[in-house]
């Protein structure tokens, strides 16, 4: 096991006590945190339902979990992933959610597809009855794209929250996944949990106070009809 000094992490309560690995975070210098000393890396396996855990950050970068004062620390987003969960990163209030953020909102200020992206556009689609029977008013879909795509809007600070469902559109058969991710000037604020043909919808709620540049990504296993089609529903920006 390595032995490490001056690591600099931020905590949360979660199953074991969990470090927040894998997200990036804002500036560190505002006195919330605090140094650690005599850090223990590498050697602590995870196992998940009797499947071994290989936890990877969001660009799939292994990262390992550590042991400081005799408490073990996981990678959040690796939790997170083996429990199907979303993990957001909340800047304003230095808070990680798994699973639903907490707050409703009725409807958007501003609709996605009617910003225009600085990146690539956004494809529409009329898939609009996900895998459950549910039905959307509109929606976007990665299907057709690039592995890796990502939307980039510049918001100029004016919203506080991007709000959406993510949906697996009805009769899809690709044994494949896909998940979104959701950045703000650099900074990875939600992951979705992987998607495949048998998920549920997942709302997605994402507070984006004091962001300039906002970008979504989409992430998919495979190419071409291969490929899980996903889409996002209804997706805008709250003032």
């Amino acid at each position: 096991m390595k032995k490490m000094k001056k690591l600099v992490p931020f905590f949360t309560g979660m199953l074991v006590a969990t470090l927040i690995f894998a997200l990036a975070l804002p500036a560190m210098a505002d006195g919330r945190f605090t140094e650690l000393k005599d850090v223990m890396v590498g050697g602590v396996r995870i196992v998940v339902d009797g499947q071994e855990l290989h936890p990877t950050d969001v660009n799939g970068t292994p990262v390992e979990p550590l042991v400081y004062n005799g408490t073990t620390y996981l990678p959040v987003r690796a939790v997170s992933n083996a429990l199907g969960k979303a993990v957001y990163w909340d800047g304003p209030s230095f808070t990680v959610y798994l699973g639903d953020m907490d707050g409703q909102l009725e409807s958007p200020t501003v609709m996605l597809t009617d910003l225009v992206s600085i990146a690539s556009k956004p494809k529409t689609t009329d898939d609009l009855t996900d895998n459950y029977g549910n039905r959307y008013g509109s929606a976007i879909t990665n299907y057709g794209m690039n592995q890796g795509t990502t939307m980039e809007y510049l918001l100029n600070m004016k919203y506080s929250r991007f709000k959406a469902v993510l949906y697996v559109p009805e009769g899809q058969t690709s044994d494949k996944e896909t998940y979104v991710t959701v950045s703000a000037d650099g900074h990875v604020l939600y992951t979705s949990p992987a998607m495949t043909k048998a998920s549920a919808p997942v709302p997605i709620d994402v507070n984006v106070t004091g962001y300039n540049d906002v970008s979504i990504q989409w992430s998919s296993g495979g190419y071409g009809s291969s490929v899980l089609a996903c889409c996002l529903a209804d997706a805008g920006f709250y003032q």
